[in-house]
């Protein structure tokens, strides 16, 4: 696309505008969303500083809402939350802020007991056979649980909760 093909500022706001509209966006998915679109760079990084003078765009917000939803779907929790708001272009220290806002709210054990539940109803690790609980196990890790609270959580169930 050559350079008077390329939408002008004022388009290039307004597509910005046009992708908020869907859900949140980080700064910097926003930025290669827009690139993407053939928006050229003087014009997308100006785009982007309006839209976050008016506020539709917000690194701290965006982070809370993924990782509220995030942690309600199971989707991961910890470093893997960390891990995947630094994917999608927030700062560590804006990550970090969201990840421990979301946590106090909800403790790693009662998202686990509710991944288990919904992802795995009726398993019960006392008569599971190792295989299986291996599984689950590994499961959960990748989700970004701690091995601590996950052995506790088995350690739990072997018991009689």
């Amino acid at each position: 696309m050559s350079g008077s093909d390329a939408p002008g500022a004022d388009e290039t706001y307004l597509r910005g505008v046009n992708l908020l509209t869907r859900r949140d966006h980080s700064r910097a998915e926003l930025k290669r969303k827009l690139l993407a679109k053939g928006c050229s760079s003087p014009c997308v990084e100006e785009a982007l500083e309006r839209l976050a003078r008016q506020g539709y765009l917000d690194d701290g917000r965006f982070a809370r809402r993924w990782a509220e939803s995030a942690l309600a779907g199971g989707r991961c929790v910890g470093a893997r939350l960390l891990l995947e708001l630094q994917r999608r272009g927030v700062s560590r220290e804006v990550a970090s802020e969201a990840v421990a806002a979301v946590s106090a709210e909800q403790s790693e054990r009662q998202v686990l007991a509710g991944v288990v539940a919904k992802r795995y109803a009726g398993f019960d690790p006392r008569k599971a056979p190792l295989q299986e609980r291996r599984r689950v196990y590994g499961y959960l890790l990748r989700r970004g649980f701690s091995p601590a609270v996950v052995s506790e959580y088995f350690r739990e169930w072997e018991e009689g909760e």
